[in-house]
């Protein structure tokens, strides 16, 4: 997705379809990470999620739950299948939605625009030629992405920063 399109907002669901949502605006990033915690999480080589303010995304249907996961993440699942919907990183607190991309009805509209944790990349994974990649978690890699996220989180109080979350040590 470029800046230059019009976004179109984006809905998704939870496997029984029980839960609907929306994605009202942009996407802050897509990204793919690589990182062992997601490769467990998902039983894949990598989770495909678009981060969005929280605030951004309506509840068409349902009522999803937030869950403790795993290191600080938040799991926020539909009651009835738990399928986790969306999830919230612990160095951004609640501001900050991931939504899994495979959950959305057009998620192929949101191809990756950077790669985390590529050190533990799997080998027969190919990276696409002109999207950044980073060994560890790192910057965005988008310029609008750090305002959006500092914005979110200045407006959710609580002292987080960007830089909390670049420099998360505990995702490997």
């Amino acid at each position: 997705m470029t800046s230059d399109t019009p976004f179109t907002p984006l809905d998704g669901g939870c496997e029984c379809g029980a839960v609907r949502f929306r994605i009202e605006s942009a996407p802050i990033i897509t990204h793919c990470c690589h990182c062992r915690l997601c490769q467990a999480a998902t039983g894949s080589a990598f989770a495909l999620n678009t981060m969005i303010e929280t605030d951004r995304l309506t509840v068409l249907q349902g009522a999803p739950a937030p869950v403790p996961g795993l290191r600080g993440w938040t799991s926020v699942q539909c009651p009835d299948c738990a399928t986790g919907v969306w999830s919230h990183h612990p160095q951004l607190g609640e501001a900050i939605a991931l939504v899994g991309v495979g959950l959305l009805d057009e998620g192929e509209r949101l191809p990756p625009e950077a790669h985390y944790f590529t050190r533990s990349k799997h080998p027969w994974v190919t990276l696409p030629p002109g999207v950044v990649a980073f060994e560890q978690l790192g910057d965005p890699g988008k310029a609008e992405a750090g305002p959006r996220i500092m914005a979110a989180l200045a407006a959710a109080g609580g002292g987080r920063s960007l830089q909390d979350y670049i420099g998360d040590p505990g995702k490997t």
